[in-house]
């Protein structure tokens, strides 16, 4: 299996919207019961009517974050993520990276790049790779107006080779859009970006040519583990 370091950071930030019961997605159903069934008890003591809003303010949170996008895309992530765990053990795989440059770098012909937040970086001898995730509808890509897939796909992986060749003098990184539901196809307009999908990502990331060596591998993970937000 796949060497895995972190985890999915959209469930990072959905879990943060919770109570600090809730340490996994699958915790939310129970721990919401539980904390619906003791605001049930009634509570006596001086201090009995701010426990009560306490409780109560603890519940909102599960219906006001029910329709949260973060569920979206982090039941999308971790579908990659279990996906990439079945590939060898000669496999890195790093989620929830975030890198930060010292210095601004030109992108597009603007000074307007420094920092990239990237879903999951594969590492191995068959190359690095950037993998963007997106578990979007239909209807949301439609109208999606924000950054486009595509171009935060393209600005990552800038950041990450900028971030690696000083590391590997000669190092290329292979960037990787994949859509869940298969509604993201090749855009013309960024030719460094491949798409992908769930079904087809480990064959893409094994059928290709080695270049890189073992200990070059190991340089690269040791240094990209230390920006895997924790």
């Amino acid at each position: 299996m796949a060497i895995i370091y972190g985890r999915a950071d959209s469930e990072k930030q959905l879990l943060s919207k919770y109570p600090k019961q809730v340490q996994k997605i699958e915790d939310i159903p129970k721990v919401e019961q539980e904390m619906k069934e003791a605001l049930k008890v009634e509570e006596k003591g001086f201090f009995a009517g701010f426990r009560r809003w306490n409780k109560q303010r603890q519940v909102n949170k599960f219906e006001k974050n029910k329709d949260n996008p973060f569920h979206a895309g982090a039941h999308g992530e971790n579908q990659v993520i279990e996906k990439l765990s079945n590939l060898s053990d000669g496999y890195h795989v790093l989620c929830g990276v975030r890198i930060e440059l010292p210095y601004w770098v030109t992108y597009d012909g603007e000074k307007n790049l420094r920092s990239a937040q990237m879903d999951v970086v594969v590492v191995s001898t068959k190359g690095v790779f950037l993998v963007e995730v997106k578990n979007w509808s239909d209807d949301y890509v439609k109208h999606h107006e924000k950054l486009n897939p595509y171009e935060q796909t393209d600005r990552a992986g800038r950041v990450l080779w900028i971030a690696l060749k000083s590391i590997i003098k000669n190092i290329r990184v292979t960037n990787v859009l994949l859509s869940i539901q298969g509604n993201l196809q090749y855009n013309n307009n960024y030719r460094a970006v491949f798409v992908s999908s769930l079904e087809k990502i480990n064959g893409f990331l094994e059928n290709r040519e080695d270049v890189l060596s073992e200990k070059e591998v190991k340089k690269i993970v040791d240094d990209l583990k230390y920006y895997v937000t924790r």
